[in-house]
């Protein structure tokens, strides 16, 4: 599994290239939380991007982050976050401490996602909310971000004609497991989550998704950045 450590400059590159593209992910993650999220914990929470457009563009407000990369985590702190350096797979939390746990595109990054996906039920209060966000594995990016890791650079001429104007950090997309929606809902329910909701974002083709800004709609049958919530019995 990739480590962050020396990708913090280009992961907010990235955002900065693909402003359309952001723009849609942060309306879903912003629609999956809604207004009142209560005490939020964004899990893999980076360089706290999201989170500070969250709070300054849609006034919902994450204030605690888990990040295992200690030169993202410190960009997040200075954006205003709390941030732990640890892993999702054993958060130093006590129980039920958060009314929201929030992995955003941070689960493709996970080992063991099953023992991730148990912390955050064991820290959220009861009837708090899992928020699942990322890539499928059976979406249009979620392959092409397979086949650029598969080939270890967008340069390859199989590739040409299918790419976005400015496509992932290939290191970055190739580092990840990207998981089919069916496998973290699977997850979401071993853990002892109930009431399944779906939302997505970005239905067009990729080559296509930075055009105009996209509001998120029901379902995971035909979006590349998808959320699966769930709420702890």
């Amino acid at each position: 599994m990739i480590t962050f450590d020396d990708y913090s400059d280009a992961y907010d590159n990235w955002f900065q290239q693909n402003q359309v593209i952001f723009e849609s992910e942060l309306r879903l993650v912003a629609h999956v939380l809604g207004t009142t999220p209560g005490r939020t914990l964004s899990v893999g929470c980076g360089t706290g991007l999201f989170e500070q457009l969250l709070k300054v563009q849609h006034d919902i407000s994450v204030t605690d982050g888990l990040e295992p990369s200690g030169p993202m985590a410190e960009i997040a702190r200075k954006r205003g976050l709390r941030v732990i350096e640890a892993s999702a797979e054993k958060m130093p939390f006590e129980d039920g401490r958060f009314s929201t746990v929030m992995f955003n595109g941070s689960s493709g990054y996970i080992a063991d996602l099953d023992a991730a996906v148990y912390e955050a039920y064991r820290v959220l209060t009861p009837q708090g909310r899992l928020v699942l966000i990322d890539v499928p594995a059976e979406s249009s990016y979620g392959l092409l971000y397979r086949l650029g890791g598969a080939y270890g650079t967008w340069a390859d001429e199989r590739l040409r004609g299918v790419l976005p104007t400015n496509p992932y950090p290939v290191e970055l997309a190739g580092g990840a497991n990207w998981r089919p929606t069916q496998d973290k809902i699977d997850c979401a329910r071993k853990a002892g989550f109930t009431n399944l909701t779906y939302a997505q974002t970005l239905t067009r083709h990729p080559c296509f998704s930075d055009i105009t800004p996209q509001d998120p709609i029901p379902g995971y049958d035909s979006g590349d950045y998808v959320a699966v919530s769930g709420v702890k019995r």
